[in-house]
Parts: structure tokens; sequence; C-alpha cells
């Protein structure tokens, strides 16, 4: 954690007033370490706490905290009384609360204003009530921005037409990316970025290929597919169209599950394998594998995880992994093992849960899609989403179906509830090798990592050539 210079800023009122200020001391002090005796001796028994338009109790926010705390959680409190009135007994103070938190490897700086009540019982003031909302004005944002694309090398990676590989189906050699290179997965894995990307032949076959880099642009890939159709019990699902639109993850037992697309030539099925070493992969099957989903057209598996030196780690919540997928709405599955999915439904209808939309009148108006795994941030669940734009009733900034996209972020301890989302795409097609390709108008997002100090977005454009953006 960065180190701060901790300090209260007060402006000075008459010497009674000095003493509510040091119960608000106080009282944030405990709440910082999680001490909540410290916290019970700053109030009054029927405390309330109206925290932006909820009324709490102090178990209510000791619930919030035992619940929403990070092991790496530290906070610092720096405070501004704006204004105050204090009589014999009672007393009103007006203040600025600024937190300083370090929480999952992030520092971030979050501002509140805020009113609290004080009564003087037994010569010590009690807090009684306090009113408490983000400071708009120096709210920080919740969104991962700030991205820019790499123009000096960008397209970063292109189809090679020498590239062969002998495909066990066909009994051949064949050029396994001779015709496109797309949508692109990544992570941090022995110092160096490793991307997972797809890889189609002049058949429209998929395969997962993996190319190495040691600063993040520059990428040797490898001679053969780390993953592909094989002779093997899922050969159902993956013969002809393959193996498409990989999501990787590492587990905490130190292993990497892959999600991906496959594809029979007429229904896409959200699939998922498991490596100790990125080589070596285990194919698990179908994840919706209950005879109501087996068959079902299902893509796109975003999981829930936290990152850890640049490392992100499937995180359970609730005691259940979680993972958003759909490329329509977006929908809901769980996990208490990462093997065994269980779709979210609704208990009253067996309806699975809808909890992202298109929107009327925005770039994300036609579909939603995930994007990388969803990332645990203290503000949130930070899901990266594609959407694409629709043919009438869509943002007119955009071609209709330009894909582009967009963040969403949910809660912490409810991943099916959203929070907030964005109303602006925040990448989309703008150069020549996004906008003209296999299909037009493409930027879709699904690699993601944290490395030597800045954000490194991979992404498939015009779904043909791969790019990157980053944010310093």
């Amino acid at each position: 954690m960065k180190k701060y210079i901790l300090f209260y800023l007060i402006i000075p009122f008459f010497s009674i007033a000095q003493q509510p200020a040091e119960t608000i001391q106080r009282f944030f002090d405990a709440y910082s370490v999680g001490n909540k005796a410290g916290m019970r001796k700053a109030i009054t028994p029927d405390f309330k706490l109206v925290e932006n338009g909820e009324i709490w109790t102090l178990d209510t926010l000791i619930n919030r905290m035992d619940k929403g705390r990070p092991a790496d959680f530290k906070r610092i409190n720096q405070f501004e009384i704006l204004a105050s009135q204090v009589d014999k007994n009672s007393a009103h103070v007006f203040y600025k609360n600024r937190a300083l938190i370090h929480a999952m490897g992030r520092d971030r700086q979050v501002n509140w204003l805020e009113t609290a009540y004080f009564i003087k019982q037994k010569g010590q003031w009690k807090m009684s009530n306090m009113h408490s909302s983000i400071d708009a004005s120096l709210q920080t944002n919740w969104e991962l921005n700030g991205f820019k694309k790499a123009d000096a090398e960008n397209p970063i990676m292109k189809p090679d037409v020498r590239a062969t590989y002998y495909c066990p189906i066909q009994k051949k050699l064949v050029g396994w990316e001779n015709k496109n290179v797309l949508n692109p997965t990544a992570l941090v894995y022995q110092g160096k970025v490793h991307l997972l990307y797809r890889a189609q032949d002049s058949l429209g076959t998929s395969r997962i290929g993996m190319a190495i880099s040691e600063d993040g642009i520059h990428f040797t890939k490898q001679a053969s597919p780390i993953l592909a159709p094989g002779e093997d019990a899922f050969r159902q699902y993956e013969w002809q169209g393959g193996i498409e639109d990989p999501r990787v993850i590492e587990t905490e037992d130190g292993q990497f599950l892959l999600t991906y697309t496959s594809y029979d030539g007429k229904t896409a099925r959200l699939c998922s394998a498991i490596s100790k070493d990125l080589q070596h992969w285990e194919k698990l099957g179908p994840m919706l594998a209950s005879p109501k989903y087996i068959n079902m057209w299902s893509k796109s598996g975003a999981i829930v995880g936290k990152e850890i030196n640049s490392r992100v780690i499937a995180q359970k919540i609730d005691g259940f992994y979680w993972m958003y997928f759909g490329d329509t709405d977006l929908f809901m599955a769980k996990s208490s093992d990462l093997r065994h999915w269980e779709v979210c439904e609704n208990a009253e209808n067996q309806v699975k849960i809808s909890v992202l939309q298109p929107r009327s009148g925005y770039f994300d108006s036609r579909l939603v899609e995930p994007g990388p795994y969803a990332l645990m941030r203290p503000e949130g669940i930070l899901l990266i989403y594609n959407s694409s734009n629709a043919a009438n009733f869509n943002d007119t900034k955009f071609p209709k179906f330009t894909y582009a996209a967009g963040q969403a972020l949910f809660d912490a301890n409810k991943p099916n509830r959203l929070i907030n989302r964005s109303k602006q795409a925040f990448i989309w097609p703008d150069k020549d090798y996004e906008r003209v390709g296999e299909v037009n108008e493409v930027c879709f997002v699904e690699g993601l990592v944290h490395f030597k100090g800045k954000w490194f977005m991979y992404y498939g454009t015009a779904d043909s050539k791969i790019a990157v953006a980053i944010r310093r």
C-alpha cells in the first residue's frame, strides 16, 4: 500500500465543539480496523445511519463490514469540518469524510459529505444520528477507463498462412490459422503475457492457439494449437465449427480454467477445459450439462475472480463460484467446484434470470455478451461486456450492428444485482482494421491483464485480427 500522511483538517470552533469532532475520529478509527466495541463506545444505543437513502443500524454497518472486506483491507480517514453548531448537551457537525482505502491490491479514494448529530451523555459526546452521501464532485469513477489503442503496433497479430497442424479428424495437415485470428483471452504467467486466441482455417473451423510476450505487445506464436477438436468424447459438440472465443481464469489450487464455445455447425455450447501448465488440457465438456440446457444455445462464460499479484483467481461468493454468460441478455450460473454448473433460475417459473439486457437507444441496443473474466474490485464486480448496435432505435453515432464494449458493475455480495452501467461505449471501431474484415465494424474484448503496472486489453478486430489497448 502506498504510504499516506494521516492528517485531520478541522476548522477551529469553540473548544466545547472539539469533543464531537473527536468522537467522529474515534468512531471511524475503530471502523477502519474492525473494532466493533470501539464503534459502539462512540454512539448511542439507538444510533441510526442514513447511507445514500438507506437507513442502517450499527448492526447493518457491521454486517456489511464483515462480509465485504478482503484480507488486505486498510483504511485511513481524513476529515474537514465545514460547519458546526454546539449547545450544552447536543451538537451538529457537517464535515467532509475522505477515506484512503487499500483493498485487493488496489488503492482508491472515496469522499463523503456527512452530518452527525450528537448527544452528551455522562460528560461524553455520543453520535445519535449520521447522514452520509457520496460527494459526487469528488467521486472516484468505478469504470476502468483511459485505454489508448496502441496505434503504432496494432494490429498486433494477423493470420499466418504458413502455420500448419495435423488434424486428427481430417487426418492431414491443415493451415489452422490461415483465415482469421481473433477474440483472445490473456493472463500473466511466469512473468510473461500469455495470449490464448481463436484461429480459423479456410473452412471456418476454429482452434485455440497461444502466443507469449515479454512486453505485452510483441508476441511469439506457438506452432500448433493448444486446444482443438479431436477424436474424443466431445467431437459431437466441436466438429466441424470448432472451439471458439476462450476466456481463462486461475483456480485457487494453481490450475487454469478455460471457458470456450464449442460449435457443431448448428448449436453453440458453452464448454470448459482445465490445465496445470497451459499446454496440456483436460476437456470437461458442456458447462450447462443438465438435460434442460444441454442443447440450448449458450456462449461466453466470464467467471468472477479477484486479482492477486497480477493473477486473476476464481473467487467464491456466499459459498459458490459465479459465471456470467449469454449473447443476447446476460444470464448467470453457479458452481461449488468449477466443474459442475447450475443455471440460476427464477424459482417461480424456472426460467433463467437475466441480469443485463440490451437497451433501446444505446450502443448496446441489439445484444450484450460478456468480455473477459468478471473482476472483483472495491466498488463491486466489474464486468466489461461486448455489445451490438441494433438496426434501428439504436445509438446513431455507430453503424447498425457495430460491436463496441461497455462496462457494468454488480454487487460484490449479490452478483446478480446490477449497481451501475456505462452510458457510452469505451472502445469501438474507428480504425480501418476494426471496420473492415470478416465481419465489419467490430471491436470484441476478451483479454485483460494487469502487467508491469499497466492494464493491457486485448480484442478482436473485424473478426480478422487482434489488437491491444493500454491503460497506464
